[in-house]
């Protein structure tokens, strides 16, 4: 059983983990509960729903028919990618740890959410496929909506528009391109 904290607001506040959805949950009190709160007002608490997990293709080089190691540079983004602002702060501490699965390819996220993941950042990811070999490298990401939770009446309600996605530093390289649903591992 876990324990419970008293928000700003006076209303208890279960410390239960975060969790990443499989698909997109309807907006409920067990929901907002497992979610990442991120901002409060007096009538209003913001909090980020993660779920679906799944990876993006990033770039493929196929070097099947040549004789030399062939290199490929492209600039990737880490961080939220919403139409609201999600601000986390300093107070802001959740973790995830998630095994997702797609095609044959398991791949690990550990996040922690921190101020450093309230703004989108690019970095140039480099990666080099040998002679006669062919790579496809993904991107982990995980979607989101902003539900909130409105305290005069009680109500839990996602944010129109709040659908967004953040964009891990996880990278993977297949030597297949990995297609179909992704499923999230025990």
């Amino acid at each position: 059983m876990s324990s419970d904290e008293v928000s700003v607001l006076g209303e208890r506040v279960p410390t239960a983990g975060v969790k990443i959805f499989q698909d997109r949950p309807g907006a409920s009190k067990d929901v907002f509960d497992q979610s990442v709160v991120f901002q409060q007002d007096s009538s209003t608490v913001r909090a980020l729903t993660l779920y679906t997990p799944d990876l993006q293709n990033v770039g493929c080089i196929d070097n099947t028919g040549s004789a030399a190691t062939t290199s490929y540079a492209k600039s990737v983004s880490t961080g939220f990618t919403t139409s609201l602002t999600t601000t986390f702060s300093l107070e802001t501490s959740a973790e995830v740890s998630i095994e997702v699965v797609k095609a044959s390819l398991t791949v690990g996220f550990s996040l922690s959410f921190t101020e450093q993941y309230s703004t989108v950042t690019t970095q140039t990811m480099t990666f080099s496929v040998p002679p006669g070999e062919k790579a496809f490298t993904y991107q982990g990401f995980i979607r989101t909506v902003v539900i909130e939770h409105n305290t005069s009446n009680r109500s839990y309600a996602f944010a129109p528009g709040s659908e967004g996605k953040f964009l891990t530093e996880v990278l993977v390289t297949s030597p297949v391109p990995v297609i179909g649903a992704t499923t999230i591992s025990g």
